[in-house]
C-alpha cells in the first residue's frame, strides 16, 4: 500500500451505484475486502439518512458499512452504536425566499423528513422515482410546511435549463446559505458551513482518524470539499470538471466498477 488508509469513504449516485441505482458485486467485495484488512467504510451522500439506512439492506452492504455522511455531511452516523448527530439547517424565511426567487419558473421543490419527500407537485411518475430512492413524496403547500428549519432545498429541473436554474440561483445573496449544482436535474442550498467534507471532518474527530487517512471517491459538485481535503480524493472519470481538478487521483466510470478498480489496484 502506497499510503495508510484507515477510512474508505465514497459518495453514492455517480460513483458507488451503477446506473440502476444498484450496487456491483465488483464494489461490494472490494470493500469487504479493505476492511477485512482493518480499513472503515464510510457512505457519504446528500440523500437523507434513513433511506440510505434501508437501502444499504437491499443492496447488501449493511454489514460492510461502519458510518453514514447524510445530506451533504450535515447528519453523521454510526451503524454500530446508532448514534447520530445532526447539524446545521436552513431557517424557513431563508427556505421560503428561495422558493419565491425561483416564481414562475418550472422547477420542483424538496424538503426532506426522514423518509419523507415533500415537493409542490407531484405525480406517479415522479412518486415512482422517489421509490427508488427509498423516499415517500408527498405533494403539499411548500410555503405553509416551512414553520421550522429544514436541512436543505433541492430544486429540480429538467437537465437542459440546469444553466438557467444555477445562474439564477447564485444569484440568490445570504450568509445564510451555499448553493451548488449535486446532479444534473438537482440545485441544492444548504447552510454555507455544511458540506461533506465538514461532515468527514467531524466523523474524523469523533473516532480518531486524520483526514489524511481517508481515501474518498467522488463525481460532481458537491463531493469537490470532500475529495480536497482528503489524503487521496479520488474522482471518477464520469464525473464533473470541478470535482476532478481538486482530486489527486481518478479512476473508471461508475458503470466500469471504477471504486473496485482502484481499490483492487492501489489498495489491495
Amino acid at each position: 500500500m502506497k499510503q495508510e488508509i484507515k477510512l474508505i469513504v465514497t459518495d453514492l449516485d455517480g460513483t458507488f451505484l451503477n446506473e440502476d441505482k444498484k450496487v456491483s458485486a465488483a464494489n461490494k467485495q472490494a470493500i469487504a475486502s479493505c476492511r477485512q484488512k482493518g480499513m472503515q467504510f464510510a457512505i457519504a451522500s446528500g440523500r437523507p439518512l434513513e433511506p440510505v439506512l434501508e437501502l444499504m439492506k437491499e443492496w447488501g452492504i449493511e454489514e460492510h458499512c461502519d458510518y453514514v455522511l447524510a445530506m451533504n455531511g450535515a447528519e453523521i452516523f454510526d451503524c454500530h452504536t446508532k448514534d447520530k448527530e445532526s447539524f446545521y439547517q436552513l431557517p424557513a424565511d431563508v427556505i421560503k425566499n428561495i422558493m419565491k426567487h425561483y416564481e414562475n419558473m418550472n422547477v420542483r421543490f424538496y424538503l426532506f423528513d426522514k423518509n419523507i419527500r415533500y415537493v409542490n407537485y407531484s405525480d406517479d411518475e415522479t412518486k415512482k422515482a422517489a421509490e427508488v430512492f427509498g423516499e415517500i413524496e408527498v405533494q403539499t403547500d411548500m410555503f405553509a410546511l416551512c414553520s421550522r428549519p429544514f436541512t436543505k432545498l433541492i430544486v429540480e429541473c429538467d437537465p437542459e435549463d440546469m444553466s438557467i436554474v444555477e445562474k439564477h440561483g447564485k444569484k440568490y445573496q445570504s450568509d445564510s446559505c451555499t448553493c451548488f449544482k449535486s446532479a444534473p436535474n438537482l440545485f441544492e442550498f444548504v447552510d454555507p458551513r455544511v458540506n461533506k467534507s465538514y461532515g468527514l471532518k467531524q466523523l474524523c474527530e469523533r473516532k480518531g482518524f486524520s483526514m489524511k487517512e481517508v481515501l474518498a471517491f467522488g463525481d460532481t459538485s458537491n463531493d469537490v470539499e470532500m475529495l480536497k481535503d482528503a489524503g487521496v480524493g479520488v474522482w471518477m472519470s464520469n464525473g464533473t470538471q470541478d470535482a476532478k481538478e481538486v482530486a489527486n487521483a481518478y479512476t473508471l466510470t461508475n458503470e466500469e466498477d471504477g471504486v473496485a478498480v482502484y481499490l483492487n489496484t492501489h489498495i489491495l
